[in-house]
């Protein structure tokens, strides 16, 4: 492990890129952490489950925390990213700010830590990679990035737009808003509506409803609704059991789907 509070350190250990704003993609997605769609400003953990916090990053320690800051997050549990597989053979470069302090790490492609905790580690879990940082205590983290070869670039902030882009295709939180266009039977009705999501999922997500509601009938539990989900789209092909029946077609605009969901790709 390496630390460093200047970059004319780093110079010292690495290959320094960056003199005149040149830099490289982060393969870590959101290592600014700055998107977070679930819009809550800190979570917590109990240990029962892994919990995500902001997007693409994820804790499961008890009795731990994650809190939004302004220039980044402040958590006492070590939260990973999970990916797909980096090139087995290729040397990589991790490189974090904590506590406004630079730590960097080389590692190799399939090769992964053992033994004792370290602050940075590349890990395997349930046959996905993971890079996971551990704070001594409450921290500050700031950044973490992960870069192809042997070489650290001095950290840049990545555009916002591009950053919940990336994001966008492992998480989305929106809304869905159907109308009822014919009767499915009992005091079931079929919807028409959809919701595109902004960019293709890299999978056909896990939805995860936060509110259904029917206006003039209320709140619906999540065993009354089947929407149709794509990694593209959810809806097209919508039923909602109602339980009331309506007695005309003419009633219908006055009962559509209003459905907040979040659409999830993100490794567990």
């Amino acid at each position: 492990m390496i630390y460093y509070n200047n970059y004319l350190a780093v110079m010292k250990k690495y290959h320094f890129l960056n003199p005149k704003g040149v830099t490289a993609r982060n393969l870590l997605i959101n290592g600014d952490f700055q998107i977070n769609q679930r819009n809550q400003s800190s979570y917590t953990c109990d240990g029962t489950k892994r919990i995500y916090g902001v997007d693409m990053w994820s804790f499961s320690k008890a009795d731990t925390f994650m809190k939004v800051t302004e220039n980044g997050i402040e958590t006492n549990a070590p939260i990973s990213q999970m990916f797909n597989k980096l090139k087995s053979g290729m040397k990589y470069t991790i490189v974090c700010s904590v506590d406004n302090v630079v730590l960097a790490k080389s590692i190799v492609g399939g090769t992964y830590d053992t033994g004792t905790s370290q602050t940075i580690m590349y890990l395997a879990f349930n046959d996905v990679e993971r890079i996971v940082i551990t704070p001594n205590g409450t921290q500050a983290i700031n950044y973490i990035d992960l870069y192809e070869g042997e070489i650290v670039y001095k950290h840049q902030k990545e555009d916002y737009a591009i950053a919940l882009t990336r994001c966008q295709r492992q998480l989305y939180k929106g809304t869905f808003f159907g109308v009822i266009y014919g009767y499915a039977g009992g005091t079931k009705y079929y919807y028409q509506g959809v919701t595109n999501f902004p960019v293709e999922m890299v999978d056909v997500p896990a939805i995860t409803f936060t509110s259904i509601e029917v206006p003039n009938v209320g709140f619906l539990s999540t065993d009354k609704v089947f929407l149709r989900v794509t990694n593209k789209y959810i809806g097209k092909t919508s039923t909602a059991d109602l339980g009331v029946s309506l007695a005309s077609s003419n009633d219908y605009i006055r009962y559509p789907l209003i459905v907040d969901f979040i659409a999830s790709c993100e490794p567990l």
